[in-house]
Order: C-alpha cells, then structure tokens, then sequence
C-alpha cells in the first residue's frame, strides 16, 4: 500500500511539473511573437522612411513576409497619410502581424511623423 501511494505521489508532482514546462514554453513562443511582431513594426517604419526618400508621393504598401524568411508568415501594413495643413510632416503608421492569422497573432503598431522637405 505504502508503495502505490508513493507512485500516487511521484505522479502527482510529475504531472505538476510537466504542466509548468508547458506553461512556461509557451510563455517564451509568445514572447518571442510580440519581440518578433515589434522589430518587424520598425522595420516597417524604416522601409517606409527609405520609401519616402526615394518616392516623395510614396501611399505605403502591405509586405508580405514569406514563412521561410522568420520561420512563420508575417504581414506589414505600411500607410502614409497626407499632411493635414501646409505646415505639417506626413504621418507614417505601421501594423506589423507576426503570424498574420488569430488566434496566435501578436500585432504591433508604430506612428511617426516625417517633416515635410524643405
């Protein structure tokens, strides 16, 4: 009897620790999602200055990210919004989605403001 409750025992805590490996894996893959999601939103940002530079009447684009590149799919939505009035910058904003579809999909969004050329 003494040795079935041991085995009891030993399998409780077993359980126990297998659940807090799970529950800490996919804490790290969701982490790694919202830190994959975010550097993709600056790079957006980045693709869009770069743009800008090149193109004066750039709009934006969606960037598709092939899952071979980050080992999942990843779309960028890149807008850029007219100035308002004369003497304001265009306003860049950028949605990053890392991987594109629910219900494991981290978004992250950026806005800056880009001062008109002199």
């Amino acid at each position: 009897m003494a040795v079935l409750v041991c085995l009891l025992v030993l399998t409780l805590i077993s359980g126990v620790l297998v659940k807090l490996g799970v529950a800490y894996r996919q804490q790290v893959r969701a982490q790694e999602r919202r830190l994959q999601a975010e550097w993709l939103a600056e790079s957006g940002v980045d693709r869009a200055l770069a743009r800008l530079a090149a193109k004066p009447d750039y709009k934006g684009e969606i960037w598709e990210i092939a899952a071979e590149t980050l080992g999942r799919p990843a779309v960028v939505t890149i807008k850029v919004d007219p100035p308002t009035s004369p003497g304001d910058g265009r306003v860049v904003r950028v949605q990053a989605d890392y991987p594109p579809d629910p219900p494991r999909r981290i978004r992250s969004t950026r806005e800056v403001v880009v001062p008109n050329s002199p």
